[in-house]
Formats: C-alpha cells, structure tokens, sequence
C-alpha cells in the first residue's frame, strides 16, 4: 500500500490521548457531611487500581477509530501484487492491442512493439487475466481471456504477425472495449503499442473508452524516411495492339524532401522503359511513361522505384493490363439521322470497349450477347419483331430505347406489352404548357448510371433543359431512377435483377426535344448507360492490400461454386484450393500478383499497399489521446510516478472506506460507552 498524503500518518500520534484519559482520568466523587475526624488515624491510601487501565474495548475502539481517521486523510492506494490478488476489484484485466499495419512492419519497429507486448504480458500478477489482439485495418482478437502468461507468450509470438494493410484506431479500439465487457476483474485496461500515425485518425473516430476503462498508450514510434509510389494513371482493359495514352505515375516522400531517383517499367519481366526524377520542395514529383506495345491476353507489369528507405514495400507499384476486342453496339437509327449526337457520344475518347455500328433495322441481324451486347433503338418508329428481342434479352443482351417525335406510341404498346415495363402515353411539349423547359430533378444519385455525377458534377445533368417527351406509365415492376420536375417518368428499367437489361427513356437524344446533346454531361452519361446495360465491369489495373477480390461474376456464380477455381497468392501459397467451398470474392492481404485459374484458364490480379499508409508522420499523443480517450481514462507510460499513482487512486477510492469504518467504530464507541456509565461503580 502506497499513501498519497504520507504526512497526515503523524494524526496516529493522537492514540496517546485514550491512553491518557484512560490511565489519568478522575473519579466523580459524592461527599457525604461527617463528625470531626480529630480522633481518627490517619491512613495512606494506595491508588493502584487508578494507574490500571480499564475497559479495554472502549480503548480499543477509540485507538481504531483515529487510526482510520489518520490512513484516510493519508489516501491510501493499492499497489503490492498480493493485495491485488486477494481483491477482485484491485486485479487487472487487460487488452494487449498490437498495432500490424505496414508503417510498424518495419523490422526495428517491430522488433521494438513485440517486446514492449512480452513486457506487459510478463506485469501480469496471479489472478489477473488478459486478451492479445492484433489490428490494422481489419482487427483480429487472437486469444480468449488467459491468466497463464506462457500461452499468451506463445500466441505472441506463433501468431502476431506484421502485415501491409493500414492503420484504423477506432474500430480496434471499439473492439477492445467490447473484450472488456466480459472482464472478471475491476480494473479494465487496454495497452495499445503503436507507432501513432497520423492517418489512422483519417477514419471513424466517435469511439470515446468508458470511463471505467484505462488507455496506456506505447509508442513504439522512429524517425523514419519513406518514399513511396503515390498513384499510378493505368486502365486494365486495352482494345487495341498498344497502350492508348502514356502512363501517368505520382511519387511522393514522407517526410517532404527533396531527393533524386529513379522509376523502371517492367512487363513480364522485361525492362521496357527506365526515368529519373527529382522530387520538388514538397516531396512530390510526376514521371511520364510512353505508350508500350500490349499482347493478347493479360500482361503483368510492374514500376520499381530504384532508391533506398526504411520502408520498401511501397516502393514497387504492381499492375495488369488486359488487351480485348471491342465488342458491336447496334444502333438503329429512325428518321432523320436523330442518333447523330449520340453516335458522336459512343465514340468519343480512346481506349473504347465498343465499336457502334448504325443500322436503319434490325433485319436479319444476329442478336447474340457474346459479341453484340447491346442494342440501341432510336426514335424508331415502330419496335422490332417481340420474339427477337425478347430471346436476345433472355440471353443477357441490353437494349436501350429512346423515345422521339416519329415513334408510334401505339406500336409499342400493342406490340411490345409483355417486354416494355412502360405503356407509352401522349406527347408533352413544356412551351404548350407555358414554360420554357423542364428538367431532370427526382434523380437516384446511387444508381450506377448516375454515379459519375455525384457531388460536384450533379448540376451538369440537373441543369438540362428538355423542351418535349412522352408520358411514360410504369408498371408495377418496373423501376423509375429518374423524373422530369413535373413527376413524369424520365428513365424507367426492368428489374435489375432480370437476365438482361431493358431502358426506356422518355425524351430523344437529338437537339430538338433538349439541349443535352450540348451538354457537357452527355457522353459520360452514355457511357455509363451502355456500361450498365451491357454489364460491363471495368476492373481497375491494380487494387489495394484489405479490399476484395471477386472470384464470379453473377451469372457465373453457380458454376463457380463447383470446385474448379483456384487462387494463389504472391508468396506462392494457395488461398484457395480446387476441393474448397468457393466464395464468391477473397481478401486480398499481400501485395504483388494473384493468379486465379479457373477452366484451364489463368487471369491475374495485381495488389498494392495502401498509398496513405505510407505516409509515417505521427500525431501526438495529447491529441491522440484527446481524440479517443477522456482524460481520467488515460495512462502514459511516460508520466511521473506520481500521476500513475493519483490515477490508481482516483479509480479505488479507499480513503471512502476508511472514513466509513471509521464513523462505524466512532457510533460504536458511543453506543458502549454509554452503556459502561450506567453500570460505573460510585466511589465514595
């Protein structure tokens, strides 16, 4: 036991005033008159029986009393490890929370967080019990509650293992909270080895430790130099015998400085292109590759950094390019060329997945998904033939119809009725009705044709001005993502979940009905139109270490799920085995190549580090702290002696207790007292 106020111990100097009153205190006497004593002898009387003590309990009592006065005022703290064990509410229960990310992979950081996680595990005394947990971007709990320091030890070192994702506090820090909640012992802690880095605050940080949970906090933390591959301008897909554009690669240093070096692009292994570079006052500098030849099938590639760090994950950039053939969009045109502007829109730009091939009818045209995925109808007067289309849309096939002046709204209608989800209503033209335009205002912002717009580019769309359309009403299962300001249906689909995807919509692409063919807005809403219609995901060149991989598309899901898939992760270890249950999508957790092999076939996946992860500059612990814990929470192991003490001592409270006992020895004290005077002998 510790005492905080040690000097108020010298009111136990105070027990001398019982002893005193008790050897010292005189006798009530009662005089009684008598004759003259002249003829009586003297006597000496002994007063022995005074200089004894008597009543020893009411002693007692009253010793104890100022005793407890004395250690209260001195405000005791529990701190010997056997007095803790012997008290349940004294003990520990502990979470051993080790920060994985790539920032702490570092070996000297690494080296330094495993042993500062031994020297808590080996502070636990009997009784006390902890929980090893690991995290970065995801969060691991690697042991039940354990009282025996060996298996923790052992879990320490067989199963915490660094890693190349990020750094999240708040989630690990949450989960910690949630391990304490089935905590037998009162004192709740959670020791979090970190290395503080800053961007660990760029998440979720509304997690606040209960008041009745410590945070300790070791900063395992060095100056380190980092320099790093920020951003790489890539696409996967190339539909033609060379790269389209040239490759756009974003290096960065942490901390800022100016350094020189060197980037390599490597293809299969083979040196393809080499550049220096010279990092600018901020730490950044942007390097340039040309335009390079692209075989059939898929490519791996890579871009090395040729300079020395402290941190050389982030210094290799791995990516996949994939040459395809453009598949046919079929446009069927009406009157009047109404599909010029869109013709102009689906072939704008380079590096296209489609090639458009303008035809006045469907005719004998072979409708099948795997080269033609989609199909076009423009203002066309009267629909194709029902059956066709609907066995092309059967097959998986899109068709997109949009709706102008020459359309014979009673052909779609009565031809059409089991295919459209709309019945096809009268024309409105906005100035019969005494405005100028209307506009597109009632937009679901979240579906995929509408994702390019959101945030700032959402006026480029609402903004457009339609002068005419036609009064769709929709059926019970179709779906309305898009409205005109008056309610009017703008664009309606088929269910998404159906094979194939049908789209109608109510006004023409040409620039009599609206001027959105003018609109900046026009071509990459048809490219994101065709892109949904068609089914068409445009995989990325490369993803991040802690997101997903998927294994299937949708409509491969049930043959994928037949045990002829397998992945094999950079390191050459199997992920997933041809006799294993198949997900349908994996966690990517190492950077470099994957290789899925599925029907004799072999695709690629490339996997990088987190770019913000390499960025190492810390935060400091006061304001980690001030984020995340409430002050009367927190524990530094950098605080004197004395402040750990106080914080000890404000979660017991023993100095209650004392004054408690000692009120309760006080009234019983009385309570005897009282009762000893009645029954006191009277002394003549």
């Amino acid at each position: 036991m510790q005492f905080l106020s040690p000097w108020f111990l010298l009111g136990a100097l105070a027990l001398g005033v019982p002893f005193f009153l008790h050897l010292f205190q005189k006798q009530r006497k009662t005089s009684f008159s008598f004759a003259s004593l002249m003829f009586v002898r003297r006597l000496p009387v002994k007063e022995t029986r005074r200089r004894q003590l008597r009543y020893l309990l009411l002693l007692a009592l009253r010793c104890l009393g100022i005793l407890l006065l004395a250690l209260a005022f001195a405000r005791p703290v529990l701190t010997s490890a056997w007095l803790s064990n012997s008290n349940p509410l004294a003990s520990r229960s502990l979470v051993v929370l080790v920060d994985r990310s790539m920032s702490v992979s570092q070996t000297r950081l690494w080296e330094t967080a495993l042993q500062a996680a031994r020297d808590k595990i080996n502070s636990l005394g009997e009784g006390e019990e902890a929980v090893l947990m690991q995290f970065g971007g995801s969060v691991e709990v690697l042991t039940p509650w354990e009282t025996s320091k060996q298996t923790l030890l052992e879990a320490l070192e067989t199963r915490v293992q660094p890693s190349f994702e990020s750094t999240a506090f708040s989630e690990a820090l949450r989960l910690a909270a949630e391990q304490l909640k089935d905590a037998e012992n009162g004192r709740k802690q959670i020791y979090l080895i970190t290395d503080l880095q800053r961007q660990g605050l760029a998440g979720d940080t509304s997690f606040k430790a209960p008041p009745e949970i410590s945070v300790e906090v070791e900063n395992v933390g060095q100056d380190l130099d980092n320099f790093y591959i920020e951003q790489v301008r890539l696409d996967r897909f190339v539909f033609s015998d060379r790269y389209p554009s040239p490759v756009l690669v974003r290096v960065s240093s942490s901390p800022a400085r100016q350094l020189e070096g060197n980037l390599q692009l490597f293809l299969e292994g083979q040196l393809m292109e080499s550049q220096s570079f010279t990092t600018d006052e901020g730490g950044g500098a942007l390097v340039t590759f040309e335009p390079f030849e692209v075989e059939d099938g898929v490519t791996r590639g890579r871009i090395v950094a040729d300079i020395g760090d402290d941190l050389e994950a982030d210094n290799v950039h791995h990516f996949v390019v994939e040459r395809r053939q453009p598949r046919t969009v079929l446009l069927v045109e009406g009157q009047g060329r109404s599909a010029f502007f869109l013709q102009q829109a689906l072939r704008a730009g380079e590096n296209l997945a489609y090639q458009v091939r303008t035809v006045g009818s469907l005719g004998n045209a072979d409708l099948d998904p795997a080269s033609v995925p989609l199909v076009i109808l423009s203002n066309l007067p009267t629909p194709p033939d029902r059956d066709k289309i609907a066995a092309y849309l059967e097959a998986g096939g899109g068709v997109i119809v949009t709706l102008g002046n020459d359309i014979r709204a009673d052909a779609y209608n009565r031809q059409w009725d089991e295919i459209l989800p709309v019945t096809i209503g009268e024309r409105t033209f906005v100035k019969g009705q005494g405005r100028t335009f209307t506009a597109m205002t009632e937009i679901n912002w979240q579906h995929p044709v509408f994702a390019v717009f959101q945030d700032l580019y959402q006026p480029a769309l609402s903004s457009t001005q339609f002068f005419g359309y036609w009064n769709l009403e929709p059926k019970d299962e179709a779906v309305v993502f898009a409205r005109f300001s008056e309610g009017a249906p703008a664009l309606v689909e088929l269910p998404p979940e159906q094979s194939g995807r049908l789209i109608v919509m109510a006004s023409s692409p040409d620039a009599v009905w609206s001027d959105f063919p003018l609109r900046s807005a026009f071509v990459p809403f048809w490219q994101a139109a065709i892109q949904y219609a068609t089914r068409w995901s445009n995989r990325p060149a490369s993803s991040l270490v802690d997101q997903s991989l998927g294994l299937s598309a949708p409509q491969q899901r049930q043959q994928a799920a037949t045990g002829n898939l397998e992945v094999i992760d950079p390191s050459g270890r199997r992920v997933l085995g041809l006799d294993a249950q198949q997900p349908d999508f994996i966690r990517l957790t190492q950077p470099g190549h994957y290789e899925i092999r599925r029907n004799k076939t072999t695709d690629w996946a490339a996997v990088n580090p987190p770019p913000f992860e390499s960025q190492l500059s810390p935060v400091d612990k006061d304001d980690f702290l001030a984020v995340f814990v409430p002050a009367r929470s927190r524990i530094e192991e950098d605080a004197p002696v004395q402040e750990q003490v106080e914080a000890q001592e404000a979660q017991q409270s023993l100095w209650w207790l004392f004054v408690m006992l000692a009120a309760g020895v006080f009234v019983l004290e009385a309570w005897i007292a009282n009762r000893t005077a009645l029954k006191r002998p009277v002394t003549a």
